[in-house]
């Protein structure tokens, strides 16, 4: 893996280029040496959401290009050689593809608050741990 032969400052998370397919940008999060089980289950569980994140906008992109090719080859045939679509016509498929998604989409958002939350607490019982660990070294 690249992140691999890369040597990264620990001390900072990592953020790659966008996702070609999902346009997310990869997050690695730091790990600190001494880094306790709950630091732990915290960065992997925030790890696990990017991936499903992630994996979620890479699924959508993938039916959102495939949706819109299959339009303007439609919209080609019907109006003939034509350079491009219209920006009219495209607004027209975004709203149409839009309705017929909107339930995968609020189905995500509200998955994506309730994790999103779910994170709160353990968040501030990490930065409790590494605010701890600071004054100690002072």
């Amino acid at each position: 893996m690249e992140e691999d032969r890369i040597k990264l400052d620990r001390r900072f998370d990592w953020v790659g280029p966008s996702d070609r397919i999902s346009k997310i940008r990869p997050i690695k999060l730091r790990r600190v040496d001494n880094e306790t089980k709950l630091e732990t289950e915290y960065r992997e569980e925030r790890e696990k959401l990017n991936r499903w994140c992630s994996a979620f906008w890479a699924q959508q992109n993938t039916i959102f290009d495939r949706e819109k090719a299959k339009f303007v080859e439609k919209k080609k045939a019907e109006i003939g050689r034509i350079e491009q679509i219209s920006a009219s016509d495209l607004s027209a498929f975004y709203k149409t593809f839009l309705d017929t998604r909107h339930n995968a989409l609020m189905d995500f958002n509200r998955e994506w608050y309730k994790r999103n939350l779910g994170l709160i607490w353990p968040a501030l019982r990490v930065n409790l741990i590494r605010l701890t660990r600071v004054l100690r070294r002072r």
